[in-house]
């Protein structure tokens, strides 16, 4: 009997083992590329400006989040609330977002560009591969990096979390 359960143990114990092994070969063999995370955010002005939050995690998790209306957009028909979608081509998404950022020199760029003194104007603030920039009053043209979260944005399928 004790011969019997030792050999039980000793079965399970490889069993055990084997199961651990082919667990972190799967880990260490996975060439799956990960999204560059990212934030595009505008903040509200005393007009009619769109305020939004669009957010990319490591795993392709988009969110985003209206509190004002997305005018002259192809999102424009998205009522206010909060909305998740996935995004699948990590490939294309660290391509596009490395190329505008390479393009408007983000690396370079101080983090903040304003002027308290003027307050009628939004902000729109970006953080991607660790950095961030208010860009708010007299600051350089971005253009180049906000199409290209424009256009991730308005191709992905924005299922609704919560509306207004």
């Amino acid at each position: 009997m004790r011969q019997t359960l030792f050999g039980l143990y000793g079965l399970g114990l490889v069993w055990m083992l084997n199961l651990g092994c082919a667990r972190e070969t799967t880990q260490l063999t996975s060439t799956e590329e990960a999204f560059m995370p990212a934030s595009y955010k505008k903040t509200m002005c005393f007009g009619p400006c769109p305020a939004f939050t669009f957010e990319v995690t490591a795993s392709g998790a988009a969110t985003l989040a209206i509190d004002r209306p997305l005018r002259e957009s192809p999102l424009s028909e998205l009522p206010l609330g909060v909305y998740q979608a996935q995004m699948t081509d990590a490939t294309a998404w660290n391509a596009r977002i490395k190329a505008a950022a390479e393009q408007v020199r983000y690396a370079t760029l101080d983090s903040l560009y304003d002027n308290p003194r003027v307050t009628d104007l939004p902000a729109t603030i970006t953080e991607w591969n660790g950095k961030s920039v208010t860009n708010r009053y007299n600051g350089p043209d971005l253009t180049t990096l906000y199409a290209a979260f424009d256009e991730a944005m308005a191709t992905l399928n924005w299922r609704p979390i919560e509306t207004k």
